[in-house]
């Protein structure tokens, strides 16, 4: 079976974004390969002109559908020789590496070492991985054998793969982020900062960053999540987070990932992260 002509070589009909943010800021712009109504590398393709990097979206696992084959990694890969783009890769989240189950937890761990084996020539400047809270109760006790779990999981993961630590971001989730730091710490791991997740919970921007600073590899940025609609355009975001946000990105080098899925809030978080990002004041 042959491969499928190279989708770089075809025309595709979705809109292009209104203008390029690539190389605009001292940190690096990416979106989701989630943008337009069609598979990863159509969007890559969309994408490339437009922005620093692209999140491959590998959310789904169990199936397989969601991991690109072969072919498509190669032209992946081709595009970013050619059009100076790079990838970071959100690893899969239909599974749960903490999970209280044994049986569950090896079943976690084979898909996630798959999704990274299927994305390891792309080298991606991070891993993002989810280690979502499972215990019914957050005391002391029940905290600590989530940790436990965490981190037996997030070194196999490593061990499996031997990817390097510091490629691995744990993801600030719907728990108090402060919560990672003993997994973060004993496996030498990188941090995603999540802003949207830390507004939707109630979580402190600043001192989240501020705790993490040293570890943040990206941030996921977007305005905020609406029931039915998921994640919105930056230009949502609530004027209270305003400082903080625009603090952050002033000091900030690594990727920001503007986490949405539609072309209309992609444009406009692009239009409101440059000023953001450019009118610190």
């Amino acid at each position: 079976m042959t491969d499928p002509e190279p989708c770089s070589t075809k025309r595709l009909s979705y809109p292009p974004l209104p203008e390029s943010c690539k190389g605009r800021f001292q940190f690096t712009v990416a979106a989701p390969s989630f943008i337009y109504p069609d598979h990863i590398l159509p969007n890559v393709v969309m994408l490339a002109p437009f922005v620093d990097e692209v999140e491959l979206v590998l959310f789904q696992s169990r199936s397989g559908q969601d991991l690109p084959p072969r072919w498509e990694i190669r032209e992946l890969a081709e595009i970013s020789k050619n059009r100076g783009l790079t990838y970071n890769v959100h690893l899969p989240f239909d599974v749960i590496l903490t999970d209280a189950d044994e049986h569950n937890r090896a079943l976690a761990i084979e898909h996630t070492v798959r999704a990274v084996e299927c994305a390891r020539t792309l080298a991606p400047s991070t891993w993002t991985l989810h280690l979502p809270y499972t215990e019914e109760f957050a005391d002391e006790t029940s905290v600590h054998a989530w940790q436990k779990r965490a981190t037996a999981a997030a070194g196999q993961l490593l061990e499996r793969t031997r990817i390097a630590p510091r490629s691995v971001s744990v993801e600030t989730l719907d728990f108090p982020p402060e919560w990672i730091k003993p997994v973060v710490s004993r496996l030498d791991l990188s941090v995603c900062l999540d802003i949207g997740h830390l507004i939707e919970f109630g979580y402190d921007i600043s001192k989240t960053f501020y705790r993490f600073k040293d570890r943040i590899s990206i941030l996921h940025l977007y305005g905020d999540v609406i029931s039915g609609r998921g994640h919105v355009g930056l230009h949502r975001l609530p004027q209270a987070h305003m400082p903080a946000v625009k603090d952050i990105l002033s000091q900030f080098t690594g990727t920001v990932c503007l986490e949405v899925f539609s072309y209309e809030d992609l444009k406009a978080s692009l239009t409101a992260l440059r000023q953001i990002a450019e009118n610190p004041d």
